[in-house]
């Protein structure tokens, strides 16, 4: 976070802008900044392609985290489907003893 509140910072700007205004006043000093200006400039392309890196290692782990999650809950949905399954299979069977229990309780009081 450093590097983007470098960037962000007046010092930035009113360092630059003092290189501008010497360079307009003393056209000579534009020979001796030269060097100065592109290591400036090297340095702040740095810094963005250190942020830029920065930012796309985040989003990434952001995107595998999201895809995951997603993976796990779609497993969670469908362990909680086979559930609601077994379940209507139970009653299904539970259903299917009782009207047994009532023939049969029938059939007793038909015998006896």
């Amino acid at each position: 976070m450093g590097i983007l509140k470098f960037l962000s910072s007046r010092k930035l700007y009113w360092g630059i802008g003092a290189a501008a205004l010497s360079l307009m006043l003393y056209p000579k000093e534009k020979e001796n900044m030269k060097p100065s200006i592109e290591k400036s400039i090297k340095e702040m392309q740095d810094a963005v392609n250190k942020a830029m890196e920065f930012f796309d290692n985040s989003k990434q782990k952001i995107v595998e985290t999201v895809k995951n999650k997603m993976e796990e809950l779609i497993q969670q949905g469908g362990q909680k489907e086979e559930m609601m399954q077994q379940k209507q299979q139970a009653l299904q069977q539970l259903e299917y003893l009782k009207n047994k229990i009532q023939a049969l309780e029938e059939q007793i009081k038909t015998l006896g």
